[in-house]
């Protein structure tokens, strides 16, 4: 089924300014069919927040399926002409949110932002969603089987989250891609690149889309890939499960893939062994018997 262009509708709401806040978008195809659709809840925020993070959501499930085109309609005006330049963002939190759509811009060949009014369909049907999850989190908040009388404030513990992916850096996006594939099992999901800053990323995921995925980021500006001496990194190293750790060690062996720590047992069930990729970047290999 043929889903390009895209046509995104979000739409958030918070019970209060700020308050218990919900998300949620469709997605339709050229024929005006639901391709997707989807809500959560998102803790306390202010409305306008939630509007930009339904729109950063319905943005990530388009780059994640490979759009390169998509028209977002809104029913925030605000949002809509902060988007397209007409107004300023001068709030810090929505600041931050505007840079994170204004990134993501990047990676559509063409994107567009259209303000429609609260009674459009489609927006209606959003608003439903929205409603519903803010009502199911209303009926069943998590107290620990406690009755309150307290209002509904959710907690930060109470916010429903994904971890969906790990950036890490390249200096060459072929040989990274290749490496990732051929040693590690994972297949390239979207390419995208980015204008605003002479970048390209790249997705990568297992084949049965279990694991998180692996975002690569290429910037054809920087001058400098050199990794810090191991006790000065900020970022630790990324975990891999295998079938078999030893096989997979002399495949990497023999295209000279530099082996940090060879094989030991953390337990009697686990072995592991640390090896970097081409750029540095330190990777656990984790076998399960």
């Amino acid at each position: 089924m043929k889903i390009q262009p895209l046509r995104i509708y979000s739409d958030g709401g918070a019970r209060g300014n700020p308050g218990s806040a919900a998300i949620a978008f469709i997605a339709l195809n050229e024929q005006g069919e639901i391709v997707k659709s989807n809500s959560r809840f998102i803790g306390i925020r202010t409305n306008n927040q939630a509007e930009y993070e339904a729109l950063l959501m319905a943005l990530q499930f388009a780059i994640e399926v490979g759009i390169e085109e998509v028209v977002c309609h809104l029913d925030s005006e605000l949002v809509a002409k902060q988007l397209n330049g007409q107004y300023s963002v001068k709030d810090h939190e929505l600041q931050q949110l505007w840079r994170k759509v204004i990134q993501l811009k990047g990676c559509f060949k063409k994107i567009s932002f259209v303000n429609v009014p609260r009674e459009h369909p489609q927006i209606q049907v959003a608003d439903e969603l929205v409603n519903e999850t803010l009502d199911k989190e209303t009926r069943h908040p998590k107290t620990n089987g406690l009755i309150s009388n307290l209002p509904l404030v959710a907690s930060k513990n109470e916010v429903k989250t994904m971890f969906v992916h790990t950036s890490i850096r390249t200096s060459n996006m072929e040989r990274s891609i290749d490496f990732y594939s051929k040693f590690l099992g994972l297949k390239l999901q979207s390419r995208r690149e980015i204008k605003q800053t002479d970048a390209e990323i790249a997705f990568l995921q297992d084949t049965e889309h279990k694991g998180s995925m692996l975002e690569l980021t290429f910037y054809r500006n920087q001058k400098q890939f050199v990794q810090p001496e191991y006790e000065l990194r900020l970022f630790d190293h990324l975990g891999f499960e295998v079938a078999d750790i030893n096989k997979t060690l002399e495949a990497m062996r023999k295209e000279n893939i530099t082996i940090t720590d060879e094989p030991f047992k953390l337990n009697e069930k686990t072995t592991i062994a640390f090896i970097e990729d081409p750029d540095g970047t330190l990777i656990e290999l984790i076998e399960h018997r």
